[in-house]
């Protein structure tokens, strides 16, 4: 066994089965037993795959197999998860930006394009990798979560969770990524945990009651930013508390903790005792002047069942709009609800000129507030507190907890049935089913789905702008049925026979200024022919035509008939060939034989991407110009065939599909065809595309008052 080469015998091994096909043939084998399901959860492309990866790989590949030994017919269909915050904040690196702000400047559409690209960076290393190791995957044909099969079956199951009452918006607070600009789940929050020190403060709140002249109530913080946002302080009504005089001034905190906050060597004198309930309705003077917050129920202490005396001083600071509990007690007490901080992480102007733009998860920003409240006397101490503290498990930033609208799937309504299902779960190790994942069921938070970002499958949710009626779509056919669009009805012509005898040589004549080819009587008569099918139908409301002669002449015999006139655009012109190809006969043509090569082009020519861009931009147009018009579009070959595949949202890889289907269809010269135009959004090569910024122009039709409906 000493020379026994593994490498060389992993590779026979491998052709083998490769060679042998044994991978298909062990699913055809078993396509009618018993299904065993296997999900397999998706990679990113565009990072390295690791020991990680390859160990999990081992285990999914290890339980696939041996079901399949068992009899099992087992699918294992691979996947590609190429959307969310890990794409994103890699082509953000790439592009050297460090916000939101920064891709809304640079342009949605151009973002979302180089975050498409770059999933597939290291897609050969994966794949190398799962058939070296003998992970046996359909990699053939996978899944690939930023296609529109796949986004619409999202749509799909949101619109069953909006029929079954379980799909709701609210103003909640949320744990949120300030850099990234977005919430986070609970459990991608549970991913970025990390034990830190931070300073802990004691702050004074003044009394203004005369009752309690010269007296504070002392109440502490972790989070020293949240301060000048404070609205209330909240008490427990049967705690004990205590008036303790120190150094000259008279403190109220929780009796059980005074020796923890003055120290047990410390002078200080218990004066009064006195209940929680004692003490509210009692007002005091705010910490920061901020006028917004101000009303008839600010700055007054209330009591709230999330006090106690574990930690702090038996209080707690309440600042509405950055913490849950905060936030539950000022909307039952119609507290103000006033950021004082932006979802970049800074303070705004209502926080004060000395504040505003400063970023809160800074050291610096703290220690300024710490010293203003030192100058001020209202800071009774600071000491350091470690803690767990939410990082973004994706980029690294501090969290902070922020009030702000978001949609939530209701997850405590089928809590129950969720625990009772994870009990028939064989778990290996056990313990996880009472445990890490049985612990993380049963805190039964709702799941904050909102993601304000851009490389994702956008939410299909549209709201009424007249009477607030929200409807959520759960196809791609649901979509086009409720939408508006622009009612047009498009007409496309390609031009009739010309001088380039298209019927035996077909010279190429792509580039306008050398074009001198006019239609010939036999071209003019079928087109004359096609006029009079068109008047005879109804006529028209506009011509576009390319602005070469043989298309203006089509264009203008039409135009005669139906009394209106053409409107040339140099979107419409013919494909160019390039300078190779000028002026010669179609069949030496090298791109003749490659319509299937859409980024190929010929020296100073154009690719058929090109023309797909410049026809989506031309029609684009057309429909935001027009409603509701019966528009004819004259042109040539190959752009009228790519704009009767933009009219249908066809991908590259359909349009060439499609050319070996019976439903394939080319322009003949002097052919008239009704464009099948889907109501659907567009990308800039005129696909359907469910991405932003595209889906974001779609309108629909409210179904109880009629007006419009956005996104």
């Amino acid at each position: 066994m000493a020379d026994f080469n593994f490498a060389k015998t992993e590779g026979k091994i491998l052709d083998f089965w490769k060679e042998k096909k044994i991978f298909e043939k062990s699913l055809e084998a078993r396509r009618k037993a018993k299904r065993f399901v296997f999900w397999e959860g998706p990679p990113t492309a565009n990072g390295h795959p690791h020991m990680g990866h390859f160990e999990g790989r081992v285990f999914k590949d290890l339980f696939c197999r041996y079901k399949t030994m068992r009899g099992f017919f087992v699918l294992r269909k691979a996947g590609w998860d190429t959307h969310g915050l890990p794409v994103e904040i890699e082509v953000e690196k790439e592009l050297g930006f460090k916000n939101k702000k920064d891709i809304e400047e640079y342009g949605i559409e151009k973002f979302n394009r180089k975050c498409r690209e770059s999933v597939w960076k290291y897609k050969a290393e994966w794949e190398e990798m799962t058939q070296k190791m003998g992970f046996w995957l359909d990699l053939d044909n996978p899944y690939v979560t930023y296609e529109t099969k796949y986004m619409e079956s999202v749509w799909q199951i949101l619109k069953m969770i909006w029929d079954k009452k379980l799909l709701y918006p609210a103003h909640k607070i949320v744990p949120f990524c300030a850099r990234c600009g977005t919430p986070l789940s609970a459990h991608e929050v549970a991913q970025g945990y990390k034990t830190i020190t931070e300073k802990s403060v004691i702050v004074k709140f003044q009394i203004k009651s005369e009752k309690f002249k010269n007296t504070y109530i002392l109440a502490w913080t972790t989070t020293p930013w949240t301060l000048p946002g404070n609205v209330a302080l909240a008490v427990g009504k049967d705690i004990d508390y205590a008036i303790v005089e120190h150094g000259g001034e008279n403190y109220i905190l929780a009796k059980d903790l005074i020796e923890k906050v003055f120290g047990q060597n410390s002078k200080f004198k218990i004066q009064n005792s006195l209940k929680g309930s004692d003490l509210i309705g009692i007002e005091y003077e705010s910490l920061f002047e901020v006028p917004a917050l101000k009303s008839d129920k600010s700055y007054r202490v209330y009591d709230a069942d999330f006090v106690s005396t574990e930690d702090g001083t038996g209080v707690v600071h309440t600042a509405v709009m950055y913490g849950e509990d905060d936030y539950n007690l000022g909307t039952k007490l119609d507290l103000p609800k006033v950021h004082t901080v932006d979802e970049t992480g800074k303070f705004n102007s209502f926080a004060g000129k000395e504040l505003d733009g400063l970023y809160v998860k800074n050291n610096a920003t703290e220690e300024k507030i710490i010293k203003n409240l030192e100058e001020r006397g209202l800071l009774f101490k600071t000491e350091a507190y470690e803690h767990d503290y939410p990082f973004c498990w994706r980029c690294d930033t501090p969290l902070i907890y922020y009030a702000k609208n978001s949609w939530f799937i209701k997850t405590s309504a089928v809590n129950a049935e969720l625990l009772k299902n994870n009990f028939k779960v064989n778990w290996v190790p056990e313990h996880i089913r009472e445990g890490r994942f049985g612990q993380w069921l049963k805190e039964g938070r709702d799941w904050a789905i909102s993601r304000e970002r851009y490389w994702a499958t956008p939410l299909p949710i549209w709201k009424c702008e007249k009477c607030d009626n929200k409807t959520v779509i759960g196809s791609i056919k649901d979509l086009e049925k409720k939408s508006l669009g622009s009612k047009n009805t498009y007409y496309i012509l390609r031009h009739g026979l010309t001088e380039r005898q298209e019927e035996t040589k077909m010279i190429i004549s792509s580039r306008l200024e050398s074009d001198k080819y006019h239609l010939v009587s036999k071209g003019r008569e079928d087109v004359d022919n096609i006029a009079m099918a068109l008047h005879k139908a109804g006529g028209g409301d506009e011509i576009y035509a390319s602005p070469f002669l043989r298309t203006t002449e089509s264009a203008e015999i039409i135009g005669k008939v139906l009394h209106k006139s053409v409107k040339k655009d140099d979107r419409l012109g013919e494909f160019v060939h390039g300078s190779a190809c000028e002026g010669k006969e179609h069949n030496v043509c090298p791109q003749r034989s490659e319509k299937e090569k859409f980024e190929n082009r010929e020296d100073s020519g154009e690719s058929r991407n090109d023309v797909r861009r410049r026809m989506a931009d031309f029609i684009n147009e057309i429909e935001s110009r027009h409603q509701n018009k019966k528009i004819l579009i004259v042109g040539h070959g190959d752009p009228l065939w790519l704009l009767d595949a933009i009219a249908q949202g066809r991908t590259e890889k359909e349009i060439i599909e499609n050319k070996e289907s019976s439903e394939y269809w080319y322009p003949k010269l002097a052919e008239l065809k009704k464009l099948n135009w889907r109501k659907i959004p567009r990308n800039e090569l005129g696909e359907l595309d469910l991405h932003r910024p595209f889906i974001d122009s779609v309108i629909l039709k409210c179904s109880d008052c009629g007006a419009k409906m956005k996104k």
